[in-house]
């Protein structure tokens, strides 16, 4: 989201930070189009080298998860960001299994896995009705006022992944 902030800023001489993003439909915060953000989305991904990860040391972070697994890459970004994406994950040094791209957000939840990672509060609550798989809500200031649902847990940092999914896969543990 920060080079989100970025164009949106330039192209609307705002002032928004990440922390705006309180609530998951940011174009409704930005007041722009959902078409508008979703075009501006893809352009900060055409300039990759500009986003930052989301927290320090990322890739080994995400890499402990491997001792449970595949790890999929899965994004609802249009088929445009796939290359640039890739290319974000590899300049990061984050290793994954496959990279997945669904059509929309919503067909994530469709997907067969047992755990997902996500920042959308959409999606689990998706997970959380009819399924009995696990979400893993990555706390970010849209989802902050989520509320806990059956099979969701919530994390602030990706260093408390892998103990949240060893209860998830090794309930005994608890």
């Amino acid at each position: 989201m920060v080079p989100v902030c970025r164009i949106i800023n330039q192209c609307h001489s705002a002032h928004f930070e990440v922390s705006s993003f309180v609530e998951w439909k940011a174009w409704e915060i930005a007041k722009i189009t959902k078409a508008e953000f979703f075009r501006t989305l893809d352009q900060a991904w055409f300039d990759w080298v500009t986003i930052p990860p989301t927290e320090d040391s990322l890739a080994e972070k995400v890499s402990r998860l491997s001792e449970f697994g595949n790890v999929d890459i899965v994004t609802g970004r249009s088929p445009e960001t796939v290359a640039p994406a890739n290319s974000w994950l590899k300049a990061q040094g984050i290793r994954f299994n496959s990279f997945v791209r669904t059509g929309k957000g919503k067909d994530k939840a469709r997907l067969r896995y047992d755990v997902f990672i996500d920042d959308s509060p959409e999606l689990m609550s998706q997970l959380s009705s009819g399924s009995s798989r696990h979400g893993i809500l990555y706390t970010q200031p849209w989802n902050r006022e989520s509320l806990l649902m059956p099979r969701i847990s919530r994390v602030n940092s990706w260093s408390q992944v892998p103990e949240v999914v060893r209860k998830i896969v090794n309930p005994t543990t608890r």
